[in-house]
């Protein structure tokens, strides 16, 4: 791919997840949006590190780490059990405010290596 329309094309990509990552801190965080957040995450550091000549955007994207998020499934059995049940809900919720709090690191790296990009193509 050329490079001139890679970094336009990773342009796009990072104003996209910056989006993403803002929409989901202001509050639509179900835990399916922070999961599809996670994995675009995966995919635009894999679209940088394969398409992408710079050293330094390498460097900087490499810098950005891995959301950890993997809901918690109730099982069937503790809907019969109240306390294990919301046991369960609460553990959830600990983890979804644990994303969110990296969602905000990584949105900050983004932003970052938006300005940065954009700088380099004008």
């Amino acid at each position: 791919m050329e490079q001139e329309k890679a970094y336009s094309l990773l342009n796009r990509l990072l104003i996209d997840i910056v989006a993403n990552a803002e929409r989901i801190l202001s509050g639509n965080d179900n835990a399916t949006e922070i999961e599809s957040f996670a994995r675009y995450s995966i995919e635009l550091k894999e679209f940088v590190v394969k398409q992408i000549e710079s050293r330094d955007l390498k460097n900087a994207i490499c810098e950005i780490p891995n959301i950890n998020y993997k809901r918690m499934n109730v099982q069937f059995c503790e809907y019969l059990f109240l306390p294990a049940w919301l046991i369960s809900i609460y553990k959830n919720y600990l983890l979804k405010q644990k994303a969110k709090q990296e969602i905000e690191l990584v949105k900050a790296k983004y932003s970052n290596l938006l300005m940065f990009l954009q700088s380099k193509m004008n």
